[in-house]
């Protein structure tokens, strides 16, 4: 409650106070710590959940993601990520993919974004695509943004946002031109 209400010192202070935590509560704790910019705070709680031996899940990972997503730690959050099968036998689902894509995304690593997508086990939802497409006009990157957009007329036809960041995108690169005819 403290925290979805953006209390984090009193859930802080609550989290302190337990005498048993359990995956549940430190999980709340490092998405809370996440979601209101305390993203070093949600790692350093994540290596306490690890010192006390209790098993991180799905949604652990979620917090941690975004955690690296907020602070540009693009390569931490990779690790993460990949430490979820390694380490601790979690399949990653669509949530962990679009999380890792809109790190890897932000931080101007499209390449690789868009290598993992290629590798997603299941086929990628629009907000996957939308991320990388979203990524490819901050960073200026055409060729992905050509493929992301081709996925996204199929998916979401009738998107006009989608149209619109591709054209901006040529717009930015002075292909204007191309775009128009």
């Amino acid at each position: 409650m403290y925290v979805k209400c953006g209390c984090i010192d009193q859930a802080w202070q609550l989290f302190d106070k337990m005498l048993e935590r359990d995956v549940i509560s430190w999980s709340t704790m490092i998405a809370g710590l996440a979601n209101h910019g305390k993203a070093r705070e949600a790692i350093k709680l994540f290596q306490g959940m690890q010192r006390a031996k209790v098993k991180p899940n799905g949604i652990t990972f979620l917090g941690l993601l975004s955690a690296c997503t907020h602070a540009g730690l693009w390569n931490e959050g990779v690790k993460y990520f990949d430490s979820m099968r390694e380490d601790y036998n979690i399949e990653p689902e669509i949530e962990h993919y679009g999380c890792l894509v809109d790190l890897l995304g932000r931080a101007g690593h499209l390449d690789q974004a868009f290598d993992r997508v290629k590798k997603m086990p299941t086929k990628p939802e629009s907000k996957i695509w939308g991320s990388l497409l979203s990524s490819c006009r901050t960073h200026c990157n055409l060729k992905i943004a050509i493929t992301a957009m081709e996925h996204l007329s199929v998916l979401e036809p009738d998107d006009a946002g989608n149209y619109v960041l591709l054209s901006n995108i040529y717009a930015d690169l002075g292909k204007w031109r191309m775009c128009q005819g």
